[in-house]
């Protein structure tokens, strides 16, 4: 009966040991996720070697669309508590296709913050019979370590 409960009480230790090590990889990268019938932005960010924090906001089409990247694609940071950001709305033409979606690099100026963006989409069928704007609203809480 000792050893048993000796044994759970290691693989309890474990467990938490491992879940803290999980936490702790997945501060200094992470990522929110937005969903609509036509559409998900994925929204992960990373601390650059000089200190910038990258923020990705990366679409993926629903089953059955793909993305029309000939629509007016836009992106607004409307709220960014702990960061500094040169150009808080990006357009068509800082639109990337290989993501798709943007990229945004920014210094932080505290050791967390939040980030809240407005991101306009556009998909369409295969044939492009239909094609649908949609428009994505989320938030992304971030930390340094």
């Amino acid at each position: 009966m000792n050893k048993f409960n000796l044994s759970l009480k290691l693989l309890a230790a474990l467990a938490t040991w491992t879940l803290l090590g999980i936490a702790a990889h997945a501060s200094e990268s992470r990522q929110a996720t937005t969903t609509s019938k036509q559409a998900s932005v994925d929204v992960a960010w990373s601390k650059q070697p000089d200190g910038d924090i990258r923020f990705d906001f990366k679409t993926t089409p629903a089953k059955g669309l793909k993305i029309n990247s000939e629509g007016p694609w836009s992106l607004e940071i409307k709220g960014h508590s702990g960061l500094t950001i040169a150009k808080p709305k990006l357009g068509k033409p800082e639109f990337q296709e290989a993501l798709p979606g943007f990229s945004l690099t920014s210094k932080p100026t505290a050791k967390s913050g939040k980030i809240d963006f407005k991101m306009v989409v556009f998909v369409c069928t295969e044939s492009k019979a239909q094609c649908f704007r949609d428009v994505q609203q989320g938030s992304l809480d971030w930390k340094l370590n």
